[in-house]
């Protein structure tokens, strides 16, 4: 079981749904470090059989604070991309 998991299918709302590309894009980070949130347990993609795996953005910015806090803020260690602040979407 993840640390952070997704809430209850039917109460998530397909506008905070991401592929791994997309939601490496919404926090700045490389699709790498997602990945390496999963391996870790932080987070899980969405149980959906024969699809894409997707992620619950609002779940992932748990995942993504997690890591902030626990000093990956720096790139070297899969945090946030030089130049990167809160709020901003990844060039």
């Amino acid at each position: 079981m993840a640390v952070y998991p997704n809430p209850p299918l039917d109460q998530i709302n397909p506008a905070d749904l991401a592929d791994r590309a997309g939601t490496a894009t919404a926090f700045g980070v490389s699709e790498s470090t997602v990945k390496r949130w999963v391996m870790l347990g932080l987070i899980e993609a969405l149980p959906i059989p024969g699809g894409p795996h997707l992620y619950h953005l609002p779940t992932a910015a748990l995942a993504e604070h997690h890591t902030w806090q626990h000093g990956a803020n720096r790139p070297a260690r899969g945090g946030r991309r030089p130049g990167w602040q809160v709020g901003q979407a990844a060039a």
